[in-house]
């Protein structure tokens, strides 16, 4: 009898089950400017390459704002304002000089084209009441600070 056939097919199922999923899409306020932040957490067990794709909806038609998945495109409202980070399971928007205009409901999309899964999606509701700052240290953070902020730690281990 022969096993390969179903044994692919389960191995394929499994595949499609675990490969991806974005498993957390939250958005914060940083810096002076200020800088909105949107963070695409996903889970990811393959090292094939990623897509993305960020949107915002106001009104009625959501407005691509930077697509890997749609032959890199790039809104040219945000050209000058948007820029990505990522690294393995996590893909960030940011967007300088956040503003009124820019409040509305954001979409994340991920895509691994090798994968045997389809695009997964989440959106998040940006809105003035409830968008917080940013918490942690980032790398633009003022050496002072951290170390005003570590202060009563050093005291605490003897250093002062």
């Amino acid at each position: 009898m022969n096993y390969l056939l179903p044994m692919v097919t389960i191995a394929a199922v499994l595949q499609a089950c675990g490969a991806q999923k974005i498993t957390r899409f939250t958005s914060c306020l940083m810096g002076r400017g200020p800088t909105l932040r949107l963070d695409c957490r996903y889970m990811n067990v393959t090292n094939n390459q990623l897509r993305y794709e960020f949107k915002l909806k106001r009104r009625k038609e959501p407005e691509i704002i930077l697509s890997t998945i749609n032959l890199n495109h790039f809104n040219d409202k945000y050209h000058n304002r948007a820029s990505v980070h990522t690294e393995r399971g996590l893909v960030q928007l940011h967007i300088e000089r956040y503003n009124a205009s820019d409040l509305g409901q954001y979409s994340c999309t991920v895509n691994i084209p090798q994968d045997l899964t389809i695009n997964q999606t989440v959106t998040i509701n940006v809105t003035r009441e409830r968008l917080e700052r940013c918490a942690g240290v980032a790398l633009n953070t003022s050496w002072p600070l951290v170390l005003l902020l570590f202060m009563p730690l050093l005291q605490a281990g003897g250093f002062f």
